[in-house]
């Protein structure tokens, strides 16, 4: 190698309190010189996983894996490394395997049961790493490598009330101080594997119900938002990124926090150049907020009502977009190639949103 290059790939970025080689940041932008407007926008999306074909037309980015798709772990995983070799840029292969209610993996033998976080919470800290060392071997063996989770939100609300995340035994505790720890450690397992995990749900979950299937709003201040956000700081450097809350801070955004600019700035001074990402954009809460006053049935949701919630995503400054119905895919490739041609904004969001996947991409040894 070139005394040259060899220097530069030994000088190191800080990037969300992570040591990365400079030669990254090269590589990175080799390739994101070479990607075209529809293909950095298709790695902005994570979608339920769908057939090879679909994943190439469309640049998909990612996919998420869900308790059905592992009835036969065997085709999946051919399915997986067949995408992986074909795709000109691997695709992050995601999961909720939190433990508790959220157990993806139950479809398999041995994982029917997992304990969740709130059993978690009283396990040694030695103890939940291994649960995180098991269950990162599984994934590896199924072909996923990000999991969205853990859960770091408080237990209790702003008003001492506990919260949908507890009543669902979701939480590891009431702050930062309870929460890390377990976190952590848990997190910890997956690393010692090669699996990258995502930070939920930022900035804290501070209501009673489940902000999935209603818009659910909470009164909560900026100091007391602040206290939930303490746990976020202090897990960023093992994130991948963190995933944005569908819940409406009322006191400090017109908009559920996914789609306030405000709140995902927040977000961005917390997580740097870690991914920020949104949960299901299919989810009725969102389809709530954007058509309000109308009765939300579960197939129909329309396209510009949709268009309009993508929009919104996006100029927020989140990087990846999750749905869960594949039909809107091309779609939402529309809708952000068509804002990018008239608002240069969007196309330098888009630009920074691709080479932040790419770089997590990079830091999870995808290429």
């Amino acid at each position: 190698m070139h005394r040259k290059k060899l220097h530069r790939c030994f000088r190191l970025l800080i990037v969300v309190g992570v040591l990365i080689p400079a030669c990254f940041a090269d590589e990175v932008e080799e390739i994101l010189g070479r990607m075209s407007l529809r293909e950095k926008a298709g790695q902005m999306i994570l979608v339920y996983n769908s057939p090879i074909s679909f994943l190439e037309e469309n640049a998909v980015g990612g996919v998420l894996i869900m308790k059905n798709m592992l009835e036969s772990p065997r085709r999946l995983r051919r399915r997986l490394d067949s995408a992986q070799a074909q795709l000109p840029i691997p695709l992050l292969v995601a999961i909720d395997q939190e433990g508790g209610k959220v157990n993806r993996l139950s479809a398999l033998p041995g994982w029917e049961r997992v304990a969740s976080a709130k059993e978690l919470r009283t396990w040694a800290l030695d103890s939940i790493t291994w649960l995180g060392e098991r269950t990162a071997r599984c994934m590896n063996e199924l072909g996923l490598n990000l999991n969205l989770a853990p859960v770091l939100d408080p237990s209790l609300n702003h008003t001492n009330r506990e919260t949908f995340m507890e009543i669902e035994r979701r939480s590891f505790g009431n702050d930062a101080d309870a929460i890390v720890p377990p976190a952590k450690a848990f997190t910890t397992g997956f690393a010692n594997h090669g699996i990258m995990c995502i930070a939920k749900h930022f900035p804290g979950y501070d209501v009673e119900s489940n902000s999935d299937h209603e818009v659910a709003a909470s009164d909560a201040d900026s100091m007391a938002v602040a206290q939930s956000v303490e746990a976020f700081i202090a897990m960023n450097p093992l994130m991948g990124g963190v995933m944005m809350s569908s819940i409406h801070y009322r006191a400090l955004c017109k908009e559920p926090a996914v789609l306030c600019s405000t709140m995902v700035s927040w977000a961005r001074e917390v997580a740097g150049e870690n991914v920020i990402m949104t949960d299901d954009l299919w989810g009725t809460a969102l389809r709530s907020f954007v058509l309000p006053g109308r009765r939300i049935h579960r197939t129909i949701y329309p396209d510009s009502a949709f268009a309009k919630l993508v929009e919104m995503a996006v100029r927020a400054g989140n990087d990846v977009l999750m749905i869960t119905y594949p039909a809107k895919v091309p779609m939402m490739l529309e809708v952000m190639q068509s804002l990018a041609h008239y608002d240069h904004n969007v196309a330098e969001q888009i630009d920074r949103a691709a080479r932040r996947i790419l770089i997590l991409k990079k830091r999870m040894g995808l290429w």
